[in-house]
């Protein structure tokens, strides 16, 4: 049995854009603080009972494992860069090219221990807030790695207060916040479950309903049967096997209706299917294939056969013509 218990209820608290370094929104001012913004300072009771008064015994670390699924997850806004400035969501992006950074990111989390341990934090009270931070910086200091890829405004901490034998250790788990799973990449297993557990608050699970949705999400029954009615091939390469019924929107940004609408979809074969979840292709107002600027001629070709002659008729009415409108447009970095 583990020697670590936890009785505590954990605390959240979001990466605001003054925490951060690297990944700071444009049209935000100043250059980051290492001062973890925890809540008001009515509750500083609280907060100094949780981390036990900060004694100097505690020890606090960062999971490995974490870190890894919260880049990994994070990628799609680090490449599509869609975050927004707080008070003015037509100011969007980053004041770097974050993507820049993001393998360098990825292998160095990779390089790190599987816990990473620090010592010694403390805490200010400042305007009616309460902040924490470790006593000693240094640049090397996991601190300063977590604030230079954490994503501000859609990402948080999960604060875990676990009892040892002789001491307190507190994990400092990076996440994404509910309410903002629409930043992560559609297929991303987050956002799927988090569609499924929403879907179960909704509807029984041996409901028609919940079955109906849950089934679209794999390209099956009712959708599949839908799409079945308007075509019977891959609407690239013409082939007549192994079909996959694909969403135009995809199925977790998608409300309940768009989810089973058959006019959300085409067949496609795995390969096709996998470029267009990707944004590497999409169709135009006319039918005709789009191929990103990021995706190699010489890849393409090697992937995909194209059939130029395929009818595109059952994707030109005006339902899927908004559906592939919307793909361009959310995937219009692939395609200007």
């Amino acid at each position: 049995m583990s020697s670590e218990t936890s009785f505590f209820d954990p605390i959240k608290c979001e990466i605001v854009d003054s925490f951060v370094r690297y990944t700071k929104l444009k049209g935000t001012k100043g250059k980051g603080e290492a001062w973890l913004y925890l809540g008001r300072d009515l509750d500083l009771l609280f907060f100094k009972l949780f981390f036990s008064n900060f004694r100097k015994d505690n020890k606090y670390f960062f999971l490995k494992k974490n870190l890894i699924d919260y880049i990994e997850n994070a990628s799609h806004e680090y490449e599509f860069q869609n975050n927004f400035h707080l008070n003015n969501e037509s100011v969007k992006g980053y004041r770097n090219n974050i993507f820049e950074k993001y393998n360098y990111f990825k292998k160095t989390i990779y390089s790190l221990e599987e816990r990473i341990f620090f010592l010694d934090l403390e805490y200010r009270v400042d305007g009616g807030r309460f902040y924490i931070r470790p006593k000693k910086l240094d640049k090397n200091h996991p601190w300063n790695l977590i604030r230079d890829i954490a994503l501000p405004q859609i990402s948080e901490f999960q604060i875990q207060k676990i009892r040892m034998p002789e001491n307190y250790n507190f994990s400092f788990e990076l996440k994404f916040s509910e309410k903002n799973f629409h930043f992560l990449d559609h297929n991303s297993e987050h956002f799927i479950n988090y569609n499924i557990m929403d879907l179960k608050k909704r509807f029984p699970e041996n409901s028609l309903e919940y079955h109906t949705l849950v089934k679209a999400r794999y390209g099956q029954g009712f959708f599949k049967n839908e799409i079945l009615k308007r075509m019977n091939c891959c609407l690239i390469t013409g082939s007549t096997e192994i079909l996959e019924a694909a969403h135009i929107k995809p199925w977790t940004l998608s409300n309940d209706e768009e989810k089973i609408d058959g006019f959300n979809g085409i067949l496609l074969t795995p390969n096709c299917h996998k470029l267009f979840d990707k944004g590497l292709v999409s169709f135009d107002k006319k039918g005709i294939l789009l191929i990103s600027k990021n995706l190699k001629n010489t890849i393409f070709k090697k992937l995909i056969v194209e059939d130029k002659n395929i009818n595109k008729e059952p994707i030109l009415n005006k339902k899927t013509l908004n559906y592939l409108n919307w793909h361009r447009d959310y995937f219009k970095k692939n395609f200007n």
